[in-house]
């Protein structure tokens, strides 16, 4: 059979529209004849289809789901939606106004007829990229209705269907922000690992851009929770430093403040390694510290190589550390501080002695002998010091063992430096005795 020229011009019903639509509607309400009704529409639909005006076939959708909605009538509701998504030749864009307006519907429906018509919906809008951002957002609303009914494993399984990255006609800012939703759902039902490799789909350089302050802080906010549960200290102190650098924060000094504390705690709270010194440096010479003087001098106390007298330090920032919240809610931040309060006089201890009974090794440590000797072996174990313990002497110590050529290398060394400097006292002794002779 010979092809069918295509028509050069689309043909336009809105006449048609304006004469049939009141009459349906008129049919379904005053009549009660919602079959009869939807019989005409579809037939007008299928006359604006096949005659290519999709202005007013969208409107024929429409106004089948909106009629079928003001009639109460959710099992044609349901059947209508299947039956536009369906229909032969079917417009992409008469679909996606179907599949709105049902959306619209969506909020003042009860519970059970709202997940009847979400799965209707899901149904069609699965595997269709022109409605893409339409199904991630009735999966939202879905996992909404889980959470709300307290399952929220199911809701964070539910969610997680949808891979945010591959949508194309979604805005950046949507995309980091549903992604984070799916991060949060996985925190609430502790599934730490999926949280974190949903969060890393996330650039922190997208969180720069102009407009995307608010998400920020949403975002590091959503990290610090991850990074408690696991005990990433430095983690925690660096997502509080990107926060205090945030402007919104920057601009309000209670904010500002609140999380430049945070930062200075949760650097002190994690293990000494060049990048923590690095950071504590930066927070010590940070100017807006000045006016935070307890935690000035926390940091100070890391820094200076002398030893930190644990008890007096619990007692003299009990009361400032303790306001904080993330301290009243994670009472075992205190056994961390302490840990760190003894690695750093461990480290000190080394610096200043190459040998030192155990006895005095746990007095300079304000612990017992047990205790030290624990402390300092999990150091050890870790490479953050090098010592050896000997028991029955009781004696540990720090000095590495040298080998004889590296004992020559440094007596040689320290015999150049001393001759050295003999010869320089020589010459200055030389050069005043000339001046004065010369004066005489």
């Amino acid at each position: 059979m010979p092809r069918k020229k295509q028509r050069e011009e689309n043909e336009d019903h809105s006449a048609t529209l304006e004469k049939e639509l009141p009459a349906a509607r008129k049919l379904a309400l005053e009549d009660k004849k919602l079959s009869e009704a939807l019989d005409k529409l579809f037939a007008l639909e299928k006359l604006t289809r096949q005659g290519g005006d999709f202005v007013s076939c969208k409107k024929v959708a429409q106004f089948i789901v909106k009629l079928c909605h003001d009639c109460e009538d959710d099992s044609q509701l349901k059947n209508s939606l299947s039956v536009i998504a369906k229909r032969r030749g079917q417009e992409h864009a008469v679909i996606q106004v179907a599949v709105q307006e049902a959306m619209g519907l969506l909020e003042g429906m009860p519970k059970d007829k709202k997940l009847e018509l979400l799965d209707t919906l899901r149904t069609i809008t699965e595997g269709k990229i022109f409605v893409e951002l339409e199904r991630a957002e009735l999966t939202r609303t879905l996992a909404q209705i889980k959470e709300a009914d307290g399952e929220v494993k199911e809701a964070a399984k539910i969610l997680q269907e949808v891979q945010v990255e591959t949508l194309g006609k979604m805005e950046k800012k949507d995309k980091v922000e549903y992604i984070l939703e799916q991060v949060r759902l996985c925190l609430d039902s502790e599934d730490f690992i999926r949280a974190i490799v949903l969060a890393r789909k996330i650039n922190p350089k997208v969180l720069l851009a102009d407009g995307f302050q608010e998400v920020k802080l949403r975002y590091y906010e959503t990290m610090i929770r991850y990074h408690k549960h696991k005990r990433n200290f430095l983690d925690i102190c660096a997502a509080y430093r990107h926060i205090y650098d945030t402007d919104v924060v920057k601009e309000d000094t209670e904010k500002r403040e609140h999380n430049l504390k945070l930062a200075c705690l949760f650097c002190v709270l994690s293990k000494s390694d060049p990048e923590q010194s690095n950071v504590l440096r930066l927070l010590y010479e940070d100017k807006n510290l000045i006016t935070l003087a307890p935690y000035k001098v926390l940091l100070k106390f890391f820094l200076t190589e002398e030893l930190i007298r644990w008890p007096s330090m619990r007692k003299q920032y009990d009361g400032v550390l303790g306001a904080l919240d993330a301290v009243q809610g994670d009472a075992a931040l205190w056994d961390d501080l302490k840990s760190r309060v003894i690695e750093h006089n461990i480290r000190i201890c080394s610096l200043y002695y190459t040998k030192i009974r155990y006895s005095r090794f746990a007095q300079l440590l304000d612990l017992e002998p047990a205790e030290a000797e624990t402390y300092l072996a999990k150091m050890v174990v870790d490479g953050a010091v090098y010592a050896i313990m000997d028991r029955p002497a009781a004696i540990v110590t720090f000095a590495r063992p040298c080998a004889p050529a590296d004992v020559l290398n440094e007596w040689s060394g320290n015999i150049s430096e001393l001759l050295g400097l003999l010869e320089n006292t020589c010459h200055l002794i030389h050069r005043e005795a000339m001046i004065h002779g010369q004066g005489r």
